[in-house]
């Protein structure tokens, strides 16, 4: 996916959330090896070239590709899965991803989970008793700066 992942989890059994985390770290590796598109020898780049067909792949890839035609259905043709022509569902793949390593957290008995995969962000439950999860939003007008929390 060409990101940087980070992961924050509060609450839970420690041995089931450490279990947990490896389990979500080895599922982004995981992603990272089928859709890479920065990498000839996924299954995304193999698929884009013809050398496979959707059958011959992972099912994870149908299920991706089956969300990013419902995205492209509905936003009217906003969003797409090519790039200069070629396939690329990275734009939906990385959302996609960070949902799947938070759920896998919430599931091991996390009460609260924060997965930011390079700005797309999941979050589920509470990072505390009475308090809500902050995220900022960069301004890009004012590096640095935040346009909203």
């Amino acid at each position: 996916m060409g990101t940087v992942f980070s992961l924050d989890v509060r609450g839970g059994e420690p041995g089931a959330v450490r279990a947990a985390l490896e389990e979500a770290a080895a599922g982004l590796r995981r992603v990272d090896e089928v859709f890479s598109t920065y990498r000839e020898d996924t299954q995304i780049s193999r698929l884009a070239r013809g050398e496979l067909d959707v059958g011959q792949c992972d099912p994870e890839v149908a299920e991706v590709l089956e969300l990013a035609a419902e995205a492209e259905r509905v936003s009217d043709g906003w969003f797409s899965t090519r790039y200069r022509g070629q396939l690329d569902p990275t734009g939906i793949v990385k959302g996609w991803a960070t949902e799947r390593a938070a759920r896998r957290l919430l599931a091991a008995g996390a009460s609260g989970v924060s997965v930011n995969g390079g700005g797309d962000v999941q979050l589920l439950g509470s990072p505390g008793t009475g308090r809500p999860w902050r995220v900022g939003v960069s301004d890009p007008l004012r590096p640095g700066g935040l346009a909203a929390v």
